[in-house]
């Protein structure tokens, strides 16, 4: 397996499913943030990382800023056309590209992909076209499961290791 783009969704992969209004109806979501943090070791390893929701949020606006993705689809009920133009702007095949879904409306990117995950919690028929699913949830540690599931496939893992353990013992010579 050669993956160099993963491309998200965002309710019910990157959160738990959840859409939170206060009363004066400000939005939040629950983000998991070992999620996050595998998404910065991916990203330092060369990968590139997209998200694509079939809604838009300020909340995925801010949460992508944060995790410094650039390629952030809002609004997209075709998730295929958001698929083609990632794929076109880092000129990859679509083999080359791991999508994460939940639910029905990520189906058809997941088939064209690669390689395909998703959460525990998806959708049976998601689950049945995956070629992963993770043992944990949406929001609650899948992203990070599938992300070490990918690097380890891809004989990365241990670079990633490397890296850490290294900056850690020189940190504290």
């Amino acid at each position: 397996m050669n993956i160099s783009v993963v491309v998200l969704d965002v309710d019910g992969v990157l959160t738990d499913g959840r859409i939170v209004l206060d009363d004066n109806g400000v939005e939040y979501k629950f983000f998991d943030v070992k999620d996050g943090h595998i998404i910065h070791i991916a990203l330092n390893m060369d990968i590139k990382v997209a998200w694509i929701s079939g809604r838009y949020s300020k909340v995925t606006q801010e949460r992508a800023k944060q995790l410094k993705i650039n390629d952030v689809f809002q609004n997209q009920h075709k998730k295929l056309d958001a698929l083609l133009t990632i794929k076109e702007k880092y000129g990859v095949d679509y083999k080359e590209i791991a999508y994460i879904g939940d639910d029905l409306i990520d189906i058809p990117p997941m088939i064209l992909s690669g390689f395909s995950a998703c959460p525990a919690d998806a959708v049976e028929d998601v689950k049945k076209v995956a070629d992963y699913v993770s043992k944990e949830n949406g929001g609650r540690g899948a992203v990070r499961d599938i992300f070490e599931y990918l690097l380890k496939s891809m004989g990365m893992w241990d670079s990633v290791l490397e890296k850490y353990l290294l900056f850690d013992i020189n940190a504290n010579l």
